[in-house]
C-alpha cells in the first residue's frame, strides 16, 4: 500500500498540556485498561479489578469499586452511575451516590466473558458482546436495564469469533454496531427480536477488529481499527469509503506509531480524530481525513509504557489517559500553574517513576477539510 498522505495542522486543536500524573497504586505492577470522566470525578479500571476514583485536575485518590472477579473489560459513564463489564460474565451498574462500599445497583449475568458492552441513547437497552463460548458460539445479549433477570435476545448466528466491540447509535435509540474478532462489522435493528430480521448491513473488513463506532453530523460513517493497527471507514449501509491499511507506517512520514488507542468523533468540529500511541508513552493526535491524516499534536511525559486508554473533552478542555505504566495522566488546554511534578502523591508516597511495563500487549478551530467523502 503506498505510503498515507499526512500534513501537520497544530491549529487544528488547542494545545493539551499535562496538568498531572500519579500512580495508581504505588510499588505495584498493576496498570490502567481505561480512565473516564463520571459525575464524582475521575474512574480508571485497573489490572487489579478494581475501579478507582481520583479528584479531577489533581488525581488524588478517592476511593474504589470492587466487585468483579476477572478483568474489568469496559467502563463506561452515564448520570450519577458507572457502569461496568468483565470476563467474569457480568455487568454492573453503581449508583455513584451511594457509598463505594455499596453494592452495584444493577447486575446483568451471561456464562461467558463479556467483552464489550453499550447502552442505548435512552437508557431503555443494555447490549452486550461476548468472547466465545465452548459450543463456538459469539453472543449479542440484549437487555431491558428495568429487567436484568435474562436477556429479552440473543443473536448468536451474526458472528463466528469473539465479539469485541458493541456501540449504540448516538441518535436512534434501537440501533447498534457489532464488531467481531472474525473481521465482521454488523448493524443490527433492535426492535426486531429475531435475529434475521433485525441484522441490516454487514461489513467484511478482512482483519480482527479491536474498535469501531459511529461519526459524522448524523452518524451516517462507521470507523473500525483492527488490532493489527489498520484503520477502515465505512458508511453505515457498509460501502467502504476509505482503507488506511497499517497506521504504523506514518513512521515513513515522521510520525512514530506504534498502536492505535481508539478514535473520537467531535461534533462540534464535526471531525474524526485518531489517537496513537508510541510503547514509549507518547500519544500523538490526528485528524482522519478523506484520504489522509493531519498530525496536530503529541502528548509527551505523561506516561512511560503503553497507553490503554483516553478519553477527553474537547469543548471543556480537557483529557484523561491511562496506561501500562500505572498511571493516570490529566491534560488541560490551560496552561499549567508550575510544571508537572515527577509524580503527584495521589495515593501514598511514591518513587518518581516506576518501571516501564511490557508492550506486548500492546478536537475547535481550523481550517483544514472536515470528513466529507461526498
Amino acid at each position: 500500500m503506498a505510503r498515507i498522505p499526512v500534513s501537520q495542522a497544530p491549529a487544528l486543536l488547542p494545545k493539551f498540556n499535562l496538568h498531572v500524573r500519579a500512580n495508581s497504586q504505588p510499588g505495584s505492577d498493576t496498570y490502567i485498561y481505561d480512565a473516564i470522566h463520571t459525575d464524582i470525578g475521575i474512574a480508571a479500571s485497573t489490572s487489579d479489578v478494581c475501579v478507582k476514583f481520583f479528584e479531577p485536575s489533581t488525581l488524588q485518590a478517592k476511593g474504589q469499586l470492587k466487585y468483579h472477579s476477572d478483568q474489568i473489560t469496559e467502563i463506561k459513564a452515564r448520570f450519577n452511575s458507572l457502569l461496568s463489564a468483565s470476563k467474569d460474565g457480568q455487568i454492573a451498574i453503581w449508583d455513584l451516590r451511594q457509598a463505594m462500599s455499596a453494592a452495584p445497583a444493577l447486575t446483568f449475568k451471561t456464562k461467558d466473558p463479556v467483552l464489550s458492552f453499550d447502552m442505548s441513547i435512552d437508557d431503555a437497552m443494555l447490549v452486550s458482546g461476548s468472547a466465545l463460548d465452548k459450543d463456538c458460539c459469539a453472543k449479542i445479549n440484549l437487555w431491558d436495564p428495568r429487567a436484568a433477570a435474562q436477556p429479552i435476545a440473543v443473536f448468536e448466528n451474526s458472528h463466528s469469533e469473539d465479539v469485541t466491540q458493541i456501540r449504540c447509535h448516538p441518535s436512534t435509540s434501537h440501533q447498534f454496531l457489532s464488531g467481531s474478532s472474525d473481521g465482521l462489522l454488523c448493524t443490527f435493528d433492535a426492535s426486531q427480536t429475531d435475529e434475521d430480521e433485525a441484522l441490516l448491513y454487514v461489513a467484511n473488513t478482512g482483519a480482527s477488529i479491536s474498535g469501531c463506532g459511529y461519526f459524522g453530523p448524523n452518524a451516517q460513517y462507521i470507523y473500525a481499527q483492527s488490532d493489527m493497527e489498520t484503520l477502515q471507514l465505512w458508511t453505515n449501509e457498509a460501502t467502504q469509503l476509505a482503507d488506511f491499511g497499517d497506521v504504523r507506517d506514518l513512521a515513513e512520514s515522521g510520525v512514530p506509531i506504534d498502536y492505535i488507542i481508539g478514535c473520537k468523533y467531535d461534533s462540534q468540529t464535526e471531525r474524526l480524530y485518531l489517537a496513537a500511541g508510541t510503547n514509549e508513552g507518547d500519544i500523538h493526535l490526528l485528524h482522519v481525513g478523506a484520504g489522509s491524516f493531519e498530525h496536530i499534536q503529541a502528548l509527551q511525559s505523561g506516561h512511560s509504557g503503553v497507553v490503554r486508554g483516553l478519553n477527553w473533552d474537547l469543548g471543556q478542555g480537557w483529557a484523561i489517559s491511562g496506561a501500562e505504566d500505572g498511571r493516570v495522566s490529566w491534560w488541560a488546554t490551560t496552561e499549567p500553574a508550575q510544571p508537572p511534578s515527577p509524580l503527584v502523591q495521589a495515593v501514598s508516597p511514591t518513587a518518581s517513576s516506576q518501571k516501564d511495563k511490557s508492550a506486548s500487549s500492546r478536537a475547535s478551530n481550523g481550517n483544514t477539510r472536515r470528513f466529507a467523502p461526498y
